[in-house]
């Protein structure tokens, strides 16, 4: 394989075929091809599903300790 040379420029062909990006609003990755983006956007929801459940356990967990308290 041949090392590339500065004047190339940086272009991923794949089977003569152009891979349009789409971005994600929320974290603003690109994605290459745009069939990705759905499976992305439902690992942001069901991240923030966990984060969200995480955080009404610790609301339920200070609460009961201001109660003993």
């Amino acid at each position: 394989m041949q090392p590339a040379s500065p004047k190339q420029s940086k272009v991923i062909s794949m089977d003569r075929t152009d891979f349009r990006a789409a971005k994600c609003d929320k974290c603003g990755a690109k994605l290459y091809p745009q069939s990705l983006l759905e499976p992305h956007l439902s690992r942001h929801r069901r991240r923030k599903r966990w984060f969200n459940a995480e955080l009404r356990k610790l609301q339920y967990t200070f609460s009961h300790m201001r109660d003993i308290a």
